[in-house]
């Protein structure tokens, strides 16, 4: 099953000691389990759309009632959620304040699951 991982950051950069996130990266390509990952622009360059009476509202970023920011993905591949789960702990991104958010893909229908 496919999942996606989203990184979340705390605003405060300064996590400390973390594993490294190139280590990471090489085992899981070695691996078969991450299928793509990559690390998003800051928040000054997000846009949100929202349309509204049939017409797009573009909000220019960053927002000021976010806390944190996402800072980058990874799509994975796992036989489960507990392998799943496994693998966003070893991330970097989940370590000192970081989190790692996990959300199962929903397969289109007719799509193996």
């Amino acid at each position: 099953m496919r999942y996606l991982m989203l990184v979340v950051e705390p605003d405060v950069p300064d996590r400390g000691p973390t594993p490294d996130i190139e280590d990471w990266v090489r085992r899981h390509d070695a691996d078969g389990s991450r299928v793509l990952g990559e690390r998003l622009r800051p928040a000054a360059d997000v846009r949100r759309v929202r349309v509204r009476d049939g017409r797009p509202a573009v909000t220019d970023g960053p927002f000021t009632e976010t806390k944190e920011v996402i800072g980058g993905f990874d799509v994975i591949e796992a036989p489960d959620l507990d392998t799943a789960l496994a693998i966003a702990a070893e991330h970097p991104g989940s370590w000192g304040g970081g989190t790692v958010e996990v959300h199962p893909f929903w397969p289109t229908e007719g799509a193996p699951a």
